[in-house]
């Protein structure tokens, strides 16, 4: 395995890259994206009607989350190299049989991490920890109950816990799906390989990290005041609301991913063979 290590600003050039594959071909990445986000609505549709169905396409949704989001990178790929881009991208690395397989595998690691977490919070709460937890979330327990003093010290080392093994998990896929999915690597490998590249960029990556949770935090601020405006319209504003969050999560996402496609070319010694500038066609093609 070889990789770069890229200096500390090349994390500022990565997310300017992610915001400027706009230019690139706007339509045709932004319905991409728009496809995976009313995808990730439907399973929080069933949970309040049918949370059996609801948790099982949560389930279904988790172990497709690497290959959709594969989809995305070879949207973003083919926008880079100047070809069309159409909303069939989302499942084009389902449609590659070397690749399917492994993304596959890591969205079954996904859901193992997520099936441990469970496990230790029912270990670390334990059932009285967790019917409190359910009833604070019912509103049935006001906060100066002596069962919601003794949940908080659980509930931290719970936090802790999660905070620090989904932190791992995101430094190990960071790479690992372009690795999949470019460059024909394992599942297992390709893991070990983005936390080694990860860990050998940790100031770029810091760099990068920092500017994005900027970003978001001025996102956050400018959502608040307009979702007090919107919240005087009554319904219409929460719906209004929901679009503006869909719409949000979809640029979020196109940025994020097309940030992370930079940065594996540049640390996996691609960079050299993407063209500089955009392509004259942009469109959607179905």
């Amino acid at each position: 395995m070889e990789y770069r290590i890229a200096a500390a600003s090349r994390g500022v050039a990565w997310f300017q890259g992610g915001v400027r594959m706009l230019d690139r071909n706007p339509r045709g990445l932004l319905a991409v994206v728009l496809v995976l986000a009313l995808i990730n609505q439907i399973p929080g549709f069933f949970l309040g009607r049918a949370p059996t169905v609801g948790v099982g396409l949560m389930i279904a949704f988790n172990l497709l989350g690497p290959a959709l989001l594969g989809g995305v990178f070879c949207a973003i790929d083919d926008a880079v190299r100047g070809r069309p881009v159409g909303l069939v991208h989302l499942f084009e690395a389902l449609r590659r049989p070397g690749a399917r397989a492994q993304l596959l595998v890591l969205g079954a690691v996904m859901l193992l991490v997520w099936a441990l977490l469970g496990y230790a919070a029912w270990r670390i709460l334990g059932m009285d920890n967790l019917r409190t937890l359910q009833d604070m979330v019912g509103q049935e327990v006001k906060p100066d109950d002596p069962r919601v003093q003794e949940l908080m010290l659980p509930l931290l080392k719970m936090f802790g816990l999660a905070a620090a093994v989904l932190f791992v998990l995101l430094v190990a896929l960071f790479f690992a799906v372009p690795r999949v999915l470019f460059d024909g690597r394992g599942a297992l490998p390709a893991l070990g390989e983005s936390l080694a590249a990860c860990a050998a960029n940790v100031l770029p990556l810091l760099v990068y990290a920092l500017v994005a949770v900027g970003v978001l935090l001025v996102a956050a601020v400018g959502l608040g005041i307009v979702a007090a405006f919107l919240h005087l319209l009554g319904s219409v504003g929460a719906f209004l609301q929901d679009l503006l969050m869909i719409g949000l999560a979809m640029i979020w996402t196109l940025i994020s991913t097309s940030a992370n496609y930079l940065a594996w070319r540049e640390v996996f010694g691609h960079s050299d063979s993407a063209p500089s500038q955009p392509p004259p066609q942009a469109g959607v093609v179905l």
